[in-house]
């Protein structure tokens, strides 16, 4: 929990002024303004400028936030570090996760982690790909599950969790479907993505990993698919592709484990992409509770399981 300091300065700068931070805050104006004149007085100088609109920092001000961010974040860490040392394995641990791993990691992960580990509570925030990395920069999750290489390489550290193989998938029934008929045995035959020009596409949205790697491949190709559909979702991507709407890119796990409304079929890609690696990425600068590292280990553990059996 922040300190009232970090509170009251950071609702001054959202807000731009006293009323408005005030009642942000939930809290008299007067009171503010003796909270912020006490605090000046002790340290010396002015710390908001309130000679512009919005208001703002001093350099002081600047210096002393960073400063009481810096204590607060201290103070943070010593509490999970004492925590841990007072009752064991137990706490509260928050992961940021996509609806997809949700779905076809997670389920799996949770009930092996509950039966090692009862007494720690489990929470997921969602979100798509650089929303996740943005709730571990800024500490809103513990860690979170999400793709390398990262938007933000500089800002979080790393644990690799599995890899997972990515595909085209379209329809039993779709035109290149047929012109490729599985003569080989090959479960997922290489097909080259310039045979997708012109064909219909389901596109994942951007800000995500396969967004990018769609518009990748239709640089190096030099094919212009036609994207009838932009979704949130891979497993509603897919749904809709073995129905036929469109052809869309998707991960082994997604083909093997998902439910789709008619049959598909799926190709490795060429040229050749690198297979996706999942991550829990946190803040470097951070402490992780043993509560989290638990839950990374199990991740591991249960991804070790789960690709040997492929």
């Amino acid at each position: 929990m922040p300190s009232n300091t970090c509170r009251y300065l950071n609702a001054l700068l959202t807000e731009g002024s006293f009323s408005k931070a005030a009642q942000f805050l939930d809290i008299s104006q007067p009171s503010l303004s003796q909270f912020l004149l006490r605090l000046e007085t002790e340290i010396g100088t002015e710390l908001i400028d309130r000679q512009v609109k919005p208001v703002r920092l001093t350099p002081a001000g600047e210096l002393f936030l960073k400063t009481e961010r810096q204590i607060d974040q201290m103070r943070e860490t010593c509490a999970k570090q004492i925590d841990d040392i007072k009752a064991g394995v137990r706490g509260h641990v928050v992961v940021g996760a996509s609806d997809y791993r949700e779905t076809f990691f997670l389920t799996e992960v949770f009930p092996v982690f509950r039966r090692l580990f009862p007494s720690i509570e489990l929470e997921v925030a969602e979100g798509r790909t650089k929303e996740l990395e943005e709730m571990a920069m800024e500490g809103a999750v513990d860690f979170s599950l999400v793709i390398s290489p990262l938007y933000h390489p500089q800002s979080l550290e790393v644990t690799e969790i599995y890899t997972e193989k990515l595909l085209v998938a379209m329809s039993v029934n779709h035109p290149v479907a047929r012109r490729f008929p599985d003569t080989t045995g090959e479960e997922y035959p290489p097909l080259d993505f310039h045979e997708l020009d012109r064909e219909s596409f389901i596109v994942i949205k951007k800000g995500q990993m396969m967004n990018r790697l769609y518009h990748d491949l239709c640089e190096r190709t030099g094919a212009s698919p036609r994207v009838v559909l932009e979704s949130e979702s891979m497993i509603a991507a897919l749904a809709l592709a073995s129905v036929s709407l469109g052809v869309t890119l998707t991960t082994e796990t997604l083909a093997r484990r998902s439910a789709t409304a008619e049959p598909i079929r799926c190709f490795s890609i060429s040229p050749e992409v690198p297979p996706r690696t999942v991550v829990a990425a946190y803040r470097g600068d951070r402490y992780l509770s043993k509560a989290a590292r638990e839950l990374i280990q199990v991740m591991l553990d249960v991804a070790g399981m789960k690709f040997q059996r492929g």
